[in-house]
């Protein structure tokens, strides 16, 4: 190559930088968020993907003596055993119970659970910009909520199940009794 054509390239260069358009200010990605849209006492929730193992038709449960009434005993859940604890009756302290037959799976702290969920609505995307913490929930809701996702079809309450988990008083789910 001639010192000419080399010098013809960097001049072609220069000439481009000096007329090129700006480039454009790097846009900031939005952080999606996925997890499973549930109804808890009545109030749309959503609990992190990261949390929920899955979500299962609860077969037949059998009763654990010496436990407290929200706890509505064992299943076989894939070949695991699984205590299925009624989330609506925990929250509520034992007004109401659940009448759904479904059940999310979590798994949190060494502590494999299901919690008997009044419905199930499937998996949903949120951006994380919709993340609230100026919203109200109910009241037996609040100690487990992190926030509320607002968006064009209603709000979510962001259920946080590690906060229940590590709820003293669901942690402790016997009974004792004095002989």
């Amino acid at each position: 190559m001639s010192c000419d054509a080399f010098q013809q390239l960097l001049d072609m260069s220069q000439l481009i930088r000096e007329e090129a358009a700006p480039v454009p200010a790097t846009q900031q990605k939005i952080k999606d968020w996925h997890g499973a849209a549930v109804s808890i006492l009545g109030t749309r929730c959503v609990i992190s993907a990261d949390e929920t193992r899955r979500i299962v038709d609860v077969p037949e449960t059998i009763p654990v003596p010496g436990v407290k009434p929200w706890v509505r005993g064992i299943a076989n859940i894939g070949g695991r055993v699984v205590a299925i604890s009624d989330l609506s009756s925990y929250l509520s302290g034992g007004n109401r119970k659940s009448q759904g037959r479904q059940a999310l799976i979590v798994n949190g702290r060494g502590i494999h659970t299901g919690l008997l969920i009044d419905e199930c609505f499937g998996g949903i995307r949120l951006s994380s910009e919709e993340l609230r913490t100026d919203r109200n929930v109910a009241q037996e809701l609040s100690a487990f909520v992190r926030g509320v996702f607002a968006t064009e079809d209603g709000d979510y309450a962001l259920f946080d199940t590690n906060r229940l988990l590590t709820n003293a008083d669901f942690a402790q789910a016997g009974v004792i009794t004095s002989s």
